[in-house]
Formats: C-alpha cells, sequence, structure tokens
C-alpha cells in the first residue's frame, strides 16, 4: 500500500514547545505544498520531526561529538512534559481510511510509537523510510561528494534496491577470508589438524618399533587385529606370564601383573629397576620426538619479528579503538568533511577517514601476524614440551614455556620472547638427550647384570605395554582428527556457500541496478536541462558486477567525458543530484507517494530556483502527474516565498507559512485563519511583553504582505528582498506611497473614513511599537500597550476591505483603484 501525507502535529520536539496545543499543518494530498518561515522559526523541526518518526534518528544530532550530549537536544528545552510528540496522518494513496501514526520520544530517548488501527507501526514507517523521501541540501551535497562507492550503495536506496545492497554487503563481510577464518578459528583448527596428523604419524611408528621388539619381525602389511593377535601369541608362549595371559584379548593383559609374576619367580632389585628404566626410555624418546623442529623453531621467531615490526608502527589498543571509532564516523553519510576530525573538530588538508583506515590496516597486520604465529605454534605438542621442561629443570630454574604459550593466546608475543624460547628449547632438548643417554646406559648395565630370560621377558612385557599404549593413542587420535575433519568441512561448506552466493547475489543486484539505471539516466538528463538550460549532459555509471557509481558529463560544451565534480559549479552540482532524486523517486517509488524537500535550493540562484520549481509543479508531483508524488516543499528563502505567495492561489498549489519561537510556538498563518494573533494576545492578556514583542513584528509583517499581495500593491526591490528590522516600516511607507499615488489621481478605492483609519493606525504603530523595535528598544514595551498595537495592526488591515454582502463578511479590495 501507498501512502500520502495528510497531516503532521508535532509538540515539545526540537524548535517546536506548543506545550498543549501541538503545531498542525495540513497538507493537501493532490496538491505542491509549500512552507515558508524565517530562520529560527522552526521549518528545519518539521523536517527533523518526520526524520526522526521515519528512522529513529536525527543524524546531526547524533554525528555530534559525545561531549555535546546530542540526544539530549530531541526535546523542546522549554517544554514542560520532557516529551516530544509527533503525528503523521497518513491516507491511502488509493481508497481508504486515513490513519495517524503517533511516535514520541521521552526524556531517557526512549522511543513509542502507536497507529490508531493498531498495525504494527514500526514496521509502518520503515517501510516509508526510503531515501528520496526527506531530502535536504546536504543530502544532494553528500551524494556529489561521497565516494563512488557509498555513492552506489545510496543510489541503490532510490532504485528500491536499497535492501538487496544492504544484503550484498552483509554476504561479502560473512565471505569475506579474513573475517571468516577468524570467526571460525580456522588458522587454530587447521595447526590443530596438522598435529594430530604428526601424531599419528608419530604412533604408527611406535606401533611398529614396538611390535618389532614384542615379536621379533616387521609387521609389514599387517592390520591392527592381526598384530594384537600375534603380540598375544608371543605373550602367551612365555611361561612364566601364561596364566596372566589366558582368557584375555591382547589389550585386557595387565603389564604391571606381568612384571609381578617376573618378580615373583626372581627376586632382586635390578629386575624392577630394569622395567622402570625401559619406561623411562620410552618417555624420554615420545617427549624428545615432540619438540619442534629447528625449522618450526625459526619460523616462530621470525613470524614473531614480523608482528614486533608491524607492532612497532602502531600505539596500543587504546588507539586501535579511537581509529575505529574516527573510521566508524568518518565513513557515515552524515559525516560530509571527511578532513574533519571527530575527536578534535579541527580541519586539515588531509582526510581523517584515509589517515584512520591506513592506521587501522596497521593493526590488521599485526592481527594478520599474530594468528600467523598461532598456526605455527599449533603444529607442535607444547603440552608435551611444558612436561619436557618440567623434567629438566633444574633447581631454581623458572618455567618458559607455559608463559610463551600463554603470551601467544593473548597475541604479546615478541621477537626477544621467541628468541629465548628457542635457547631454551635448545636447553631442553640437550638435557633431555643426556637424560636419555644416562637412562640407556644404566639400563644396558643392568642387563649384563639380570640373567638373558629376566631381561627378555621384562623387555617382552615392557614392549607389550608400549604397543597397547600406542594402540590406544591411536584410536584416541583417529576420533579426533575425524571430529576435526568434520567440523572442517562443515566449516569449508559454510564458507563454500557464502562466497557462492556472496557471488552469485552481487552480480544479480548489480545487473538489477544496471537496469534501472538505464532507466534512471534519460529521465534525470531530461529534468537536468529543464533546470540548466545549458549544453551540460549529465551521465551515470557503474561497473559491471561492481558498487561503485560514477558521475561524469558526456557532454560539457564542446568537450565530451570528463568528470563532473571537476568542472561542474556548487549550483549545478546540486541540480545534478535533484535530477537523479527525482528521476529515482518518479520511476521507484515506494510505500511513500510523498516526498519532504527541505531548503534544497539553497546553493541554487534565483532562476535556477524558479526553474526547478517549475520542473517539480510541472513534470513530477500532483496534480499535474496523476499517478506522481505529493511533494511538500520547506524554505525560508524569501524569493521563493513569493514564487509560493503567487502559485499558491492556483487550484494545484498550498501554500501556508507558519511563525512563532521556540521558546513559545510555532503556528502556521494560513489566508484568514491567525493563530499567531491569536497566541500573541493570550501572551499580552497573561502580561507576557516579553515573548510577545518579537511575534507582533510577525504579525505586523504577514498583515503588511498580505495587503500588497490582496491589494495588488506594488513595492521596490529593494523591499521586496529585504529581511530587516525596519521592515515593517518600509512596507507600510510603501503602501502610504500608492495610497498617496492614487489620491492624487482620484483613483483610491478607500473611502475618507478608511484613508482617516490608515493614519490613526499607522501612528498607533509606530508610536508605540516601530520606533522602539527597530532601534533594539524592547523593555520599554508594556502589555497594554502592545494590546493597542495588535488592535492598530487589525484597524490598518480593515481599512483594506469592504463589505460586498452587508453580514457576509469582509474583502480586500481588488486593488487600490477597483473595489471588486
Amino acid at each position: 500500500m501507498t501512502w500520502l501525507l495528510r497531516q503532521i502535529g508535532i509538540e515539545g520536539f526540537r524548535g517546536i514547545n506548543n506545550a498543549g496545543s501541538p503545531l498542525e499543518l495540513a497538507f493537501h494530498t493532490e496538491k505542491v505544498n509549500s512552507v515558508f518561515a524565517p530562520n529560527g522559526v522552526g521549518k528545519s523541526s518539521i523536517f527533523e520531526a518526520v526524520t526522526y518518526a521515519l528512522t529513529g534518528q536525527i543524524p546531526k544530532l547524533d554525528g555530534l561529538p559525545a561531549a555535546e550530549q546530542g540526544g539530549t537536544y530531541y526535546l523542546n528545552r522549554f517544554h514542560p512534559g520532557d516529551t516530544g510528540t509527533i503525528t503523521l496522518s497518513l491516507q491511502p494513496a488509493a481508497a481508504g481510511p486515513a490513519i495517524d501514526v503517533i511516535v514520541t520520544r521521552d526524556r531517557t530517548g526512549a522511543r513509542t510509537v502507536a497507529v490508531s488501527d493498531g498495525r504494527d507501526g514500526d514496521a509502518l514507517l520503515a517501510e516509508l523510510n526510503r531515501e528520496f523521501v526527506l531530502l535536504d541540501a546536504k543530502t544532494f551535497q553528500r551524494f556529489i561528494d561521497d565516494t563512488p562507492l557509498n555513492r552506489g550503495r545510496s543510489f541503490s536506496g532510490l532504485l528500491g534496491l536499497g535492501q538487496y545492497s544492504a544484503l550484498r554487503q552483509s554476504l561479502q563481510a560473512l565471505a569475506n577470508t579474513r573475517a571468516f577464518n577468524n570467526h571460525f578459528d580456522v588458522s587454530s583448527k587447521s595447526g590443530r589438524k596438522q598435529l594430530i596428523e604428526g601424531q599419528i604419524t608419530q604412533e604408527r611408528t611406535a606401533i611398529r618399533e614396538s611390535y618389532l621388539h614384542l615379536v621379533g619381525e616387521d609387521a609389514g602389511q599387517l592390520t591392527q587385529a592381526d598384530m594384537q593377535t600375534r603380540a598375544h601369541a608371543i605373550l602367551h608362549n612365555i611361561p612364566l606370564i601364561q596364566p596372566r595371559c589366558a582368557g584375555k584379548t591382547f589389550d585386557q593383559i595387565s603389564a604391571d601383573e606381568c612384571i609381578a609374576s617376573v618378580r615373583e619367580a626372581e627376586g632382586g632389585p635390578d629386575r624392577d629397576r630394569l622395567a622402570q628404566l625401559l619406561r623411562e626410555e620410552d618417555w624420554w624418546n615420545h617427549a624428545i620426538a615432540a619438540l619442534p623442529t629447528t625449522a618450526q623453531i625459526v619460523s616462530i621467531v621470525d613470524i614473531a619479528a614480523e608482528r614486533d615490526t608491524a607492532l612497532a608502527q602502531t600505539q596500543g589498543e587504546k588507539f586501535l579503538r579511537l581509529y575505529r571509532t574516527a573510521q566508524e564516523i568518518t565513513e557515515s553519510d552524515d559525516w560530509v568533511d571527511k578532513s574533519l576530525c571527530p575527536a578534535c573538530e579541527r580541519t586539515g588538508e588531509n582526510s581523517v577517514l584515509d589517515h584512520s583506515r591506513h592506521k587501522v590496516a596497521l593493526y590488521d597486520a599485526v592481527t594478520a601476524a599474530s594468528a600467523k604465529l598461532a598456526t605455527s605454534w599449533a603444529t607442535a605438542d607444547w603440552d608435551k614440551v611444558v612436561e619436557l621442561e618440567k623434567a629438566t629443570r633444574q633447581d631454581g630454574e623458572a618455567p618458559l614455556i607455559p608463559g610463551a604459550k600463554a603470551a601467544i593466546a593473548k597475541q604479546a608475543f615478541t621477537q626477544p620472547a621467541a628468541a629465548e624460547l628457542q635457547t631454551r628449547i635448545d636447553l631442553v632438548r640437550a638435557r633431555a638427550e643426556a637424560a636419555l643417554a644416562a637412562t640407556i646406559a644404566e639400563k644396558d648395565a643392568i642387563e649384563k647384570r639380570l640373567p638373558a630370560s629376566l631381561v627378555a621377558v621384562t623387555e617382552k612385557v615392557e614392549a607389550a605395554r608400549r604397543l597397547q599404549a600406542a594402540f590406544k593413542k591411536l584410536e584416541q587420535l583417529l576420533v579426533s582428527l575425524s571430529a576435526l575433519d568434520t567440523e572442517l568441512d562443515r566449516i569449508e561448506r559454510v564458507r563454500s556457500f557464502l562466497s557462492d552466493a556472496s557471488g552469485a547475489f552481487s552480480q544479480a543486484e548489480s545487473e538489477a541496478a544496471a537496469r534501472r539505471l538505464a532507466a534512471v539516466e534519460p529521465l534525470c538528463r531530461d529534468l537536468f536541462q529543464s533546470i540548466i538550460f545549458d549544453p551540460v549532459v549529465p551521465a551515470i555509471s557503474k561497473r559491471a558486477g561492481g558498487e561503485d557509481l560514477q558521475l561524469s558529463l558526456a557532454a560539457f560544451h564542446d568537450h565530451a567525458n570528463i568528470s563532473a565534480q571537476s568542472v561542474l559549479s556548487e549550483s549545478y552540482r546540486n541540480a545534478f543530484a535533484i535530477s537523479v532524486y527525482l528521476a529515482a523517486a518518479s520511476l521507484y517509488s515506494g510505500a511513500a507517494k510523498f516526498l519532504l524537500l527541505d531548503d534544497v535550493t539553497s546553493s541554487l540562484d534565483a532562476g535556477h530556483q524558479f526553474h526547478l520549481m517549475e520542473v517539480i509543479r510541472t513534470r513530477f508531483s500532483r496534480p499535474v502527474v496523476p499517478d506522481g508524488p505529493q511533494v511538500i516543499l520547506l524554505s525560508h528563502d524569501t524569493l521563493l516565498e513569493k514564487y509560493f505567495n503567487t502559485n499558491g492561489s492556483t487550484a494545484g498549489w498550498a501554500h501556508q507559512r507558519i511563525e512563532g519561537t521556540p521558546r513559545t510556538a510555532v503556528l502556521p498563518q494560513s489566508n484568514a485563519v491567525n493563530r499567531v494573533r491569536d497566541a500573541t494576545l493570550d501572551l499580552l492578556n497573561a502580561g507576557n511583553a516579553q515573548d510577545a514583542a518579537p511575534r507582533i513584528r510577525q504579525y505586523i509583517e504577514y498583515v503588511l504582505e498580505e495587503i500588497i499581495i490582496r491589494c495588488r500593491v506594488p513595492v521596490p526591490m529593494d523591499i521586496a528582498l529585504g529581511d530587516d528590522r525596519r521592515m515593517a516600516g518600509h512596507l507600510i511607507g510603501a503602501i502610504d506611497a500608492q495610497v498617496k499615488l492614487h489620491a492624487a489621481a482620484n483613483t483610491l478605492v478607500l473611502t475618507a473614513a478608511q484613508v482617516q483609519g490608515l493614519n490613526l493606525a499607522v501612528a498607533t504603530i509606530s508610536a508605540n511599537f516601530l520606533a522602539h523595535w527597530s532601534s533594539g528598544q524592547t523593555q520599554a514595551f508594556a502589555p497594554g500597550a502592545l494590546l493597542g498595537v495588535m488592535q492598530a495592526i487589525d484597524n490598518y488591515a480593515g481599512c483594506f476591505k469592504f463589505e460586498p454582502t452587508p453580514g457576509q463578511g469582509f474583502r480586500y479590495y481588488r486593488s487600490l483603484s477597483q473595489q471588486a
């Protein structure tokens, strides 16, 4: 369903106080709507209120430094209830009843949304939130100045592909190799797999060696079951331990019970010592084999040096958070000046965004080196190495390897620490090899003293023990490897899916954008030409498969294919952006069938302003374009107000003006309805001259301008374009001059009583108000005197009216020389 905006109600939000009496602006759904307000009255607050209602934020406040506490300025500081309320009255573009969407925000920042018919308000507002619904001059400037990538992503939103673009970015982020590997810890798992595969090789070697010692022949191609059967037979055929083997499988035979049988048969401490030495020899052999190779240690040292080099170019974790925050802020579309530092708010010659990205990249290099270090570390069995270090450590010597392991995990392992680790590993290896040699020497000496039969049986039993342990360890390693392979395979399938999905979706989104771009570009050129009227032809292009949107000029007078940003003036650049947005909005509108434009002509000169307004009126908006969007224009430009006033009397245009202050109230002035007058009288009756005085000036100017427009009173150009404290006096002077001119020509339509009334009213207005206000002496006002001024203003306006039919109300004269 598509919606038109029928009315806005605002109270207690930004510059609109209106306590107990919300600002209500009604809009015609089948007309161009314009709203004029002087600066500081609340025009931008209307735009920001609708922005907050649709998006839940106000970018210019959220982008302020934390010390500014931008979130505390959402609500009007003078509102007694500390609550802001925004009501959007929406009318279905097709038939159907209107609904009210009520959005509130309290002083804690809590936001609530309610809809008069009970539907999901957040979902409805999200559906209305399209890139071209809320447009201001900054949006167009940002579109031109933005990077091609960010411009392309915002352009996707214009084409109705915003959600597709967001999904594309999400898929690309998920499929990013580094981020994917970090999330699933792939490097560590791959290193773990290498370690387990190495340990499996070691255990298979240990099985073959133990089998050879036990059976006396190589295992060859025998299976594990065959080896266990043959090993069981060897043990079972030794009479001394045969009872310990009968009725048991090979893995059920207890080596300790077999040794006990040997001890019972032949006593002596040498026999026990021999069994212990055989176990120690086997342990030393396995522990030494678990030590990392020289190549592995050298690799760890080199990677640690690489990491230290990268780390030396950074400034620690706190600065990383600073650079990432700065990058996040300056990458935002709302941060227009990329050379403005968000921390100190100083502007330099270089881009803060580029600097932040460079600094973060240095930290990424540290992270990458740390990941390589962790992978290299994971290829060795460091738990076994820790045991070996403990076994070889001398009294008073502190352990080193556990600390190195912890430093690797914390990504704090340095090159000096790696070099120290290398020295310690070499020392542990030397001590372990020495201990192994001493064990072998002692074992050989005992074997020479013991009977050969006893030595042989003991060796067979210990070989069987090693074979059992190796079979068990191998089985555990194979289970671990299978689980790890399954996990890595699952991760790889996810990676493959995300990569394929990202590629396919990127291609589809790019092709869809290209098709819609082809439709937008001709209309954009046509609109641009209708605004500029110069031999300049804009061009928009996207690289096939990419997201970047390039802006250029297909023709620039006698030149072709040149940079738009390099040669176009600000006025032309904004006209280019406006043309893009209007073309996209006319072709790919969403649920919101209305556009709210805030000071979009601020960078255009007067001629181009009027051309743009005519384009909106005759070629883009309702009612001239029946299926077009409803356009609502907000402006403080006095030149445009003349244009608005002129069109406001036509059938297809509705114009209104607002007046007021953030401290009291902002109220609309539209035709005979003058709520500013009523509110001012209320202030004066309450004795509040301070707040009433500036509003009287606004009321005077409104009445005088209405007289000039309705009675067709010509005024000098400098008065028409002026905007200062003496404006009311200038307008009165211009009217008085025309009255005297017509009186001298005997063409004045005013009665003698009306002419006399003019003089009396002017005397009251000038003496009691204008003389003081124009000089800044506001402290001289008294509520009673100002009430007289208000009456004099009404009397002055009444002198230019007549009553066509008694009792049917007064109308302004058609001119100073014509009654109707």
